[in-house]
């Protein structure tokens, strides 16, 4: 189906931490996607070992030299370090399968370079072969990874399963250089998110993103349906949650104010993540797309300015309690990232005189959302990132870091907290209770 440009359900925040969870002693939370460094799961990790669940990881295994899936070595799963984890690829998306004439759809891509791919014409019959394929493929190894699942599992105790896939950019030499300019082009290397969206690289970028981003959360609740009868049988219950973006609320001067990286391109398969939810709650399943604050991970650091509303974190906290210990080491470990001369002081006023910039303030929309880019836009986004990295000794070791932690770890004890209960299908969390929670 096709996803509309902007999510049809209310705004919904959470203001405050839900009640203590009734989870405890052999419950099980169950990773449905591979768990790197600096990823927003590692917070719900946290609070899960903490109340004495059983955490299950998975994989989305490898691709071999012939570009054939597999699962993970004995000396890959030791460098991973989880454990228990069930070594079944649970790899999304289409990229990299065959049509019926031994062709993938990244072959299709390997002619383009920075100059003629917005004219690409792709052949469609057969990436829809490719992407058929991948669905299969992906439902029967989840099949296989439920099966094992049931193993690792006490069927009159709670589950609560963690979907974390997210991405998509297709495996082609093109299309990150392509993505490089409209995720941080300005001036002459500026490329319009729009005109790419539009094209026929841009909708193979849209479709892979949709299957990997969104529709693995639609295979997990389908597939899961005779677990979950199982369980919910015994008076146990069976819990989804997973992770959206949907731009969030942020200190704009004394007011929390909704704002969102633009061109988040992603934004069409997280709405799509987000209507999942939705009608599987409308079908009385137990499950919630949390819409989290911007963080700095490995991942996330192709899209340029993507950190400079994590900043405005420090001014949440600051405002909230100026003399709590928390504060004061969090502002004296990011003061000390910072060259000679330089203050967290100087950050929060470069942070603030762009989100109060007219073009900024005026650029982002819900009910239009997800947006695209502009020139004018990305020039402020542009030198507002760039003056704020160069305020720090080393653009290794950004204040942002330890600002992401802060969100991670909060966002994980929400989620925890919410997720037996959740209010809506989808939610939202924002530095406000961020901040309340960091400090409770």
């Amino acid at each position: 189906m096709k996803t509309p440009t902007h999510y049809e359900t209310e705004y919904f925040a959470l203001r405050n931490l839900a009640p203590r969870p009734p989870y405890g002693p052999g419950d099980t939370l169950v990773i449905f996607g591979e768990v790197f460094e600096r990823g927003y799961v590692n917070g719900l990790i946290d609070e899960a070992k903490k109340a004495g669940l059983k955490v299950i990881f998975s994989t989305v295994g490898r691709r071999d030299e012939n570009l054939n899936l597999r699962a993970l070595t004995s000396d890959e799963l030791t460098a991973k370090g989880h454990s228990p984890i069930i070594n079944i690829p649970l790899e999304a998306g289409f990229d990299l399968e065959l049509d019926d004439k031994g062709r993938r759809p990244v072959d299709q891509l390997k002619e383009y370079g920075l100059s003629g791919w917005e004219d690409a014409h792709l052949d469609w019959p057969s990436i829809e072969q490719a992407r058929l394929r991948g669905i299969e493929r992906m439902r029967t190894n989840i099949k296989l990874f439920i099966n094992e699942l049931r193993q690792h599992v006490d069927l009159k105790k709670n589950l609560i399963f963690a979907h974390t896939m997210a991405g998509g950019f297709p495996r082609a030499r093109v299309v990150m250089p392509i993505a490089n300019r409209v995720f941080k082009g300005s001036g002459p290397r500026y490329f319009s998110s729009e005109t790419f969206w539009k094209s026929e690289i841009g909708q193979l970028c849209e479709k892979s993103f949709n299957e990997v981003t969104a529709e693995t959360l639609h295979h997990l609740l389908d597939l899961t349906g005779d677990l979950r009868k199982a369980i919910e049988g015994n008076g146990a219950q069976v819990s989804y949650t997973a992770f959206g973006y949907h731009g969030n609320e942020v200190l704009v001067g004394d007011k929390f104010e909704w704002y969102s990286y633009s061109p988040y391109l992603q934004g069409f398969a997280k709405v799509r993540l987000e209507q999942i939810a939705n009608q599987a709650t409308q079908n009385g399943i137990n499950c919630c797309v949390f819409n989290v604050p911007e963080i700095l991970t490995n991942s996330s650091s192709i899209f340029l300015g993507v950190e400079v509303v994590l900043y405005p974190l420090m001014r949440a906290l600051r405002k909230a309690a100026p003399q709590s210990a928390t504060v004061k080491n969090l502002l004296a470990q990011c003061q000390s990232k910072l060259k000679d001369g330089a203050t967290v002081d100087d950050i929060d006023r470069i942070t603030q005189d762009y989100l109060h910039n007219p073009t900024v303030r005026q650029w982002p929309s819900y009910k239009k959302w997800p947006q695209h880019n502009g020139p004018e836009q990305m020039e402020l986004m542009r030198n507002c990132s760039s003056a704020l990295i160069d305020l720090h000794k080393s653009p290794n070791d950004l204040m942002t870091a330890d600002l992401s932690e802060i969100v991670f770890r909060a966002c994980g004890k929400i989620m925890f907290h919410e997720i037996a209960k959740p209010a809506k299908p989808a939610v939202w969390i924002c530095h406000d209770l961020v901040t309340k929670v960091t400090l409770a």
